[in-house]
């Protein structure tokens, strides 16, 4: 029987259609979008797929333009935009019906030495004390089996200061988050890279509605995200702990700026995000 950890696994293994063309199926098909990490994880598998195994992918910068529809699998065609001498570009776009969803432009790099620094990993409760966002659900009767994005057994996902998305209330617009997958993974590196985009479009939105004390599904507030980015800066295994410090940078014009930093449990930082999104009234 499948779980939803194997359906995960495959969701990111696009299926090749031509040279430089891929298929990808959807994680959650009686949501009622194409969840965005999915778009962003596939795109970075897709360009993975078109470049030298010794060169690892180490940023992604996407657009968000159109919700996708959970009915229809995404084509992912890929532009070998350069390789160079020590990196490679990548142009990906992932359409339905012939028209655009996402487009996503990454970089892999040669391996390459330099000088080290990186913040400190804030001090937070372990995992193990902290109940996930399955069992929150479970306990709370609010659980969405048809969009389990931080809800699933596909993931365990562990809030340090849980949301109540019922009834939200203001609050500092920062989140600590621990995050893995619900059991172990292959050991192929770029299934890491691709679950880690998976995962880092999920809070960086709910960091940018706390101030106000907002809801996604609020009457007069249309929300979605518009553009992403991610930055890998190290090697780490996504079915082992990572915790993503999350906060907002600004929020006006009917947009919100959120960044997110992932660490290893052992305190390296291995991944950086940000995220804009809409967030205006209608």
């Amino acid at each position: 029987m499948e779980t939803m950890l194997d359906r995960l696994i495959t969701v990111l293994t696009l299926e090749p259609d031509g040279k430089d063309r891929f298929i990808g199926q959807n994680m959650h098909p009686e949501g009622f979008r194409v969840y965005g990490g999915q778009a962003l994880g596939q795109a970075v598998s897709a360009a993975a797929a078109t470049v030298d195994a010794g060169r690892t992918f180490h940023s992604q910068h996407a657009y968000f333009l159109r919700q996708g529809d959970v009915k229809e699998p995404v084509i992912y065609d890929v532009e070998r935009a350069r390789d160079g001498a020590s990196f490679s570009s990548r142009r990906v776009v992932a359409s339905q019906r012939g028209k655009p969803i996402l487009v996503s432009s990454m970089s892999f790099q040669a391996p390459s030495r330099g000088d080290d620094y990186q913040p400190d990993m804030p001090s937070v409760p372990s995992p193990e004390s902290l109940p996930n966002e399955r069992q929150l659900s479970l306990e709370a009767g609010n659980l969405d089996e048809s969009f389990m994005i931080t809800t699933g057994e596909d993931l365990d996902i562990r809030v340090v200061e849980p949301l109540d998305y019922e009834h939200p209330t203001p609050r500092e617009p920062r989140l600590q988050v621990w995050m893995k997958t619900g059991g172990s993974l292959p050991d192929s590196p770029w299934l890491h890279q691709a679950v880690l985009a998976y995962l880092s479009d999920a809070y960086l939105i709910d960091a940018c509605l706390m101030p106000h004390g907002r809801r996604f599904d609020e009457s007069g507030l249309q929300v979605a995200s518009l553009d992403h980015a991610l930055w890998i800066h190290g090697s780490f295994r996504a079915d082992e702990w990572l915790l993503h410090t999350l906060e907002a940078e600004q929020v006006g014009g009917g947009r919100g700026l959120a960044r997110g930093s992932f660490y290893t449990r052992d305190g390296r930082l291995i991944g950086t995000a940000m995220q804009q999104g809409l967030m205006r009234f209608r």
